[in-house]
């Protein structure tokens, strides 16, 4: 057997171990997503105690961000703060 035969063999065995390697990545990938869903879900259902931590929790990947994009917080204006006080004053005079 040639050296070139012997090359191109190794390639393609190594190809096909690195597609398994991807496959299992995507597959754990998703799963992590799916788990990091379910601790948010049962951090907020719990009763009693606060969730603690967990590692997964501690390190996002980027399966975890994309998992549940964050919403963002409402800005506080000028003017809707002067609507709250507004508000709250009438309250008082009441």
């Amino acid at each position: 057997m040639s050296t070139l035969d012997e090359i191109t063999k190794e390639k393609q065995r190594v190809g096909e171990a690195l597609a398994r390697v991807d496959a299992q990545r995507e597959k754990l990938t998703g799963q992590l997503g799916e788990l990091a869903a379910t601790e948010r879900v049962l951090a907020r259902y719990s009763k009693g105690t606060p969730a603690k931590k967990t590692a997964s929790a501690k390190t996002p990947t980027t399966a975890t961000k994309a998992a549940a994009p964050a919403r963002p917080k409402p800005v506080k204006t000028a003017h809707a703060r002067q609507l709250r006080s507004n508000s709250k004053s009438s309250v008082a005079r009441r």
